[in-house]
């Protein structure tokens, strides 16, 4: 057993590690001397949002889309071949700067039709979001001031507040995941960003050859487009509340799992160094917690305290995190997500190794 408490401290001291040099990372960043101030106008801008079978959220992305207060945009939507009304109510929209394109080749994924909306797009800087998001007035002012001279700006798409389980937790590890590729691109080491709140310059697609490398995956036209043209030169953070982009989270525990299963297919495409490193703080947290309860059956009691300091020291860590991204909700309760973090990525081992279903959604 005393093998046992060795390998349960290895794993603690990782999780930790982890906490020390990147998260702290996050809590110590201060959003406001990052801003680049330019005159408004200097540069110009394309917003680009893919629709398939979209219909409900037609009027309220729209809404949020035309309230925006920035004056140099464009705004593509693509209608990637949506049988219900979604295309009809996107024409009903059609203006100056609002601009309709179809896209109807037959691909997996949006990677396709995103690719069709950058190449009808005129602007070189490009921001991306979903068709289920929203936003405040300020979001693309609020992206466009944090580019403190670089080409791609990752943002912060937090899940709304849900009544379920489910959605609770989602709201976690979506939090979690943000908490992650922020303080890693903070620590030089950009690995992924979101396609609900991600900008980059134009230059940044066509280095990267677009999504050629990964087209035969149906995910990955944010997370792997950052994996493969990142790096600490290029990349800044953007977590100023004005530029959050907020979408519904999955209610059904069927629903997330489908969901996370597409988002997980495209991991195994990272660089290898991240894929150790992610898959390194995955393993130790996971693994502290099997430990931890088999060491409830040993006859040593004193490395219990252990696990309250363990949280203490990440409640104290995260306590700025959660505030910078008005998640004190979610901090309240943080030794029970965690321990439901652990189990998440239990239940999801098998998932990594099924066939993905490249699916739209």
């Amino acid at each position: 057993m005393l093998q046992v408490l060795f390998i349960f401290f290895f794993f603690i001291s990782v999780r930790l590690a982890f906490a020390i040099y990147f998260y702290i990372r996050l809590a110590l960043h201060d959003q406001s001397s990052q801003q680049t101030f330019t005159k408004h106008g200097n540069h110009k801008l394309s917003v680009i949002v893919c629709y398939h079978n979209e219909s409900n959220n037609v009027e309220q992305s729209l809404k949020s889309l035309n309230s925006q207060r920035y004056e140099d945009i464009e705004v593509i939507l693509v209608d990637d071949q949506s049988v219900d009304d979604t295309l009809v109510k996107l024409r009903s929209f059609e203006s100056d700067k609002i601009k309709i394109i179809t896209h109807n080749v037959s691909h997996a994924g949006k990677k396709l039709a995103l690719a069709h909306g950058i190449e009808q797009s005129k602007h070189d800087w490009l921001l991306m979001t979903d068709a289920d998001c929203i936003m405040g007035q300020k979001w693309i002012n609020a992206m466009m001031r944090h580019r403190a001279g670089k080409t791609i700006v990752l943002g912060y798409a937090p899940l709304q507040k849900s009544s379920t389980w489910v959605g609770k937790f989602a709201r976690y590890e979506t939090y979690f995941t943000a908490l992650q590729y922020l303080s890693f691109a903070l620590a030089g080491r950009p690995y992924m960003g979101v396609g609900r709140n991600l900008m980059y310059h134009r230059k940044i697609f066509d280095s990267a050859g677009g999504f050629s490398s990964h087209i035969d995956v149906a995910s990955g036209d944010d997370d792997l487009l950052v994996n493969y043209a990142a790096n600490t030169d290029n990349t800044a953070i953007c977590i100023d509340p004005d530029s959050f982009v907020y979408s519904p989270a999955k209610e059904t525990f069927s629903s997330f799992i489908r969901q996370k299963t597409r988002h997980v297919s495209s991991s195994h495409r990272y660089r290898w160094s991240d894929k150790i490193l992610l898959g390194l703080s995955s393993v130790a947290h996971m693994m502290m917690y099997i430990l931890a309860a088999l060491l409830l059956f040993s006859s040593h009691s004193w490395w219990l305290m252990s696990i309250p300091i363990y949280w203490l020291m990440m409640i104290l860590i995260q306590y700025p995190i959660c505030r910078k991204l008005h998640s004190m909700d979610l901090w309240l309760l943080y030794p029970i997500y965690d321990i439901a973090m652990a189990i998440y990525y239990i239940i999801m081992i098998p998932f990594t190794f099924i066939k993905k279903q490249n699916t739209w959604s």
